[in-house]
């Protein structure tokens, strides 16, 4: 493709005779005045459109320059930066959108796109699990690709698809429209969202015992993800993916459909704008749900709000996808207002600010589902009464930096799926909770520790971890031991320690001498997070061979210096994030996961000779990649 296009300008002709004829009709006087008027504001009209449309040409011509001038830019580079390809085709599609169909030439290839975002950066690259199939019903990414296409009814294509939809499938999609055009909504936001809004089937967990029955059980996370395949498939959402398109992360809906769908359907919910600083609430109002979309300050004006005690959703906290968005709280007893609210069920404080303490009233709101604490940095203790939210699934303590123990209280949330910011620390009360609290959580699926005891875990521990028979995901940070492969080992230092392991020991543990030694993590686990692991050897826990079932295994931080006597062949992603000390050849990785098909290192030194792009990603590029990688990620 040339750089540069140059082509002639057909429009010079007819404004010619154009303006040929209405001078003619100006010399000449004709019988009927009414037709001779008529015809002349016609002709008005026509030069007047050609000059827009001449107007509209050129700018064409300036964005096919300016894409192709991208192109040949990429094509020098070799192609590998998948983001500015991902962008330059979505360019390149928006400018043949605004080709008349009539004037399209069509291509067979147009039919052949594909959602997922290249491997390797080369166009040639594909994907079929992320292949739109075209010969589904409601599809709308075809739309785009007929030979007949027409922006005009490209709407109403839309609104028929829409409508088609089953109510549930609706609702979904609404929850996309309160945000502005192609806002990228985390994948997290979306499940408790929609957990909240009551759109999932009730959770079934299988009676058997056998390990691959306890895998294949279904979470409310599972069904979400359904309805997203479903409206991603159809071509509602699209997803964004995380390097290298293997795991999504966000979804965003795209501005013509997010305007047809408005149209035909919306169900108004109430919004806390910063522009107009007012609470929208419209005479029918029945949308159960409170967000806030960018207020800072949480202050007496959200009390008008807060009189109302039906919504099932209040999602005060941070939604977007950086930190730097600030918010806080002036007054803490602005958040007793929300004690009525009865049928609430998530409840989101999600990175504000001067929260010490939890309000009393949340242990009245005995139908929460979800609580978002996540990164409320002021907050200093999780009172035991949490104990009383029977029907609490998701818990999100994690990034509350002044924590420093768990209430004993948690072991009795027998509902609990998701367990974010457990802390294992050296506090000395006897009545904080312990990993042998939450064998009681028997449908536990993700669990994230954050400890500062060097030994972690223990023999004990691990058994204790074993008897979580549903738990897929486990996350562990040894963050109060080291911070990204640095450690402090002064005689003082290790002394300290020394005194909190033997003290945390004495009633986090009573070891009896009947049980024999367990030093293995549950098998059923699918993911696995290290974060600044201090020793420098390979844990037993990872040299047992029990791991049977997990696919992802990440390592941040910490001393490990290699990896060679871990057994988990089983493992299909693997990141290596920070790891100053770690060595090894590729051989050995490749020997060590036989079935890897994703490996992301950032910051190894160690292992330069790794065949990774430079964004530190190495990919396996056979068809396996599609078959056992389901993008997903939670």
């Amino acid at each position: 493709m040339d750089s540069s296009i140059s082509l002639p300008n057909p429009l010079n002709n007819h404004h010619h005779k154009a303006t040929t004829a209405t001078n003619n009709n100006d010399d000449n006087q004709v019988g009927d005045p009414d037709l001779t008027n008529m015809i002349g504001r016609d002709l008005n009209f026509l030069k007047e459109t050609m000059t827009e449309i001449q107007k509209f040409v050129d700018h064409m011509y300036v964005q096919i320059n300016q894409a192709c001038e991208k192109f040949e830019e990429l094509k020098t580079r070799g192609g590998s930066d998948t983001n500015e390809l991902d962008q330059l085709k979505m360019s390149v599609m928006k400018l043949k959108s605004q080709i008349p169909s009539k004037l399209k030439i069509h291509y067979d290839d147009d039919s052949k796109r594909h959602r997922k975002p290249w491997f390797d950066g080369s166009i040639n690259s594909s994907s079929s699990n992320y292949q739109v199939n075209e010969n589904k019903a409601g599809n709308l990414h075809s739309l785009y690709n007929q030979p007949k296409f027409d922006p005009t009814t490209a709407l109403e294509d839309i609104q028929v698809s829409f409508r088609s939809l089953p109510l549930k499938l609706k609702s979904c999609l609404d929850f996309f429209l309160m945000f502005a055009e192609m806002a990228t909504i985390k994948k997290r936001f979306i499940i408790y969202w929609w957990i909240g809004e009551g759109l999932l089937s009730p959770i079934r967990l299988v009676d058997q015992n056998t390990e691959a029955e306890i895998v294949l059980g279904k979470t409310a996370e599972d069904f979400v993800n359904e309805l997203l395949d479903e409206l991603t498939e159809k071509g509602f959402i699209e997803p964004i993916y995380k390097n290298c398109g293997l795991v999504i992360d966000s979804y965003r809906m795209h501005s013509n459909t997010r305007s047809a769908i408005k149209q035909v359907w919306h169900r108004p919910g109430c919004i806390m704008d910063s522009d107009t600083l007012v609470l929208r609430f419209p005479p029918d109002y029945n949308h159960q749900c409170f967000l806030n979309f960018g207020e800072a300050i949480i202050d007496s004006r959200f009390e008008r709000f807060f009189n109302h005690n039906y919504f099932r959703i209040v999602y005060l906290g941070r939604w977007q996808n950086s930190v730097t968005h600030h918010i806080e709280v002036a007054d803490i007893k602005i958040l007793n207002a929300l004690k009525n609210m009865k049928q609430l069920r998530f409840l989101s404080l999600r990175g504000i600010s001067l929260i010490i303490e939890l309000p009393q009233f949340i242990s009245q709101l005995t139908n929460l589902k979800i609580l978002d604490l996540k990164a409320c940095h002021n907050l200093e203790v999780i009172p035991n009464w949490i104990s009383l939210l029977k029907n609490l699934t998701h818990l999100d303590i994690s990034e509350c930096y002044l924590l420093d123990h768990m209430p004993n209280g948690l072991g009795a949330l027998s509902e609990l799926q998701v367990l974010k910011g457990f802390i294992i620390g050296d506090s000395l009360d006897k009545k904080s909770c312990t990993i042998n609290d939450l064998t009681k959580l028997s449908k536990l699926r993700k669990l994230s520790i954050s400890t500062s005891m060097k030994e972690f875990p223990t023999y004990l521990q691990l058994h204790h971890l074993q008897r979580l028979k549903f738990l897929q995901k486990l996350k562990i940070s040894w963050s109060g031991c080291i911070l990204r492969g640095k450690s402090d080992d002064s005689p003082k230092q290790a002394q300290l320690f020394s005194k909190q392991t033997i003290s945390l020991r004495s009633f986090t543990e009573k070891q009896d001498p009947e049980l024999p030694p367990s030093l293995e993590l549950p098998s059923s686990l699918q993911k696995l997070e290290l974060e600044c692991f201090p020793k420098k050897d390979t844990p037993s826990w990872l040299r047992s061979g029990n791991l049977k079932n997990l696919k992802k295994l990440y390592i941040r931080g910490g001393l490990l210096c290699n990896l060679d006597k871990i057994v988990a062949t089983t493992v299909e992603m693997l990141q290596l994030k920070y790891l100053s000390n770690l060595e090894m050849p590729w051989k050995d990785i490749t020997m060590l996961f036989p079935n890897l098909i994703y490996l992301e290192k950032v910051e190894c030194l160690g292992v330069n000779s790794f065949p990774c792009d430079q964004n530190g990603v190495w990919m396996r590029k056979d068809n396996g990649v599609d078959e056992k990688c389901d993008g997903r990620s939670y």
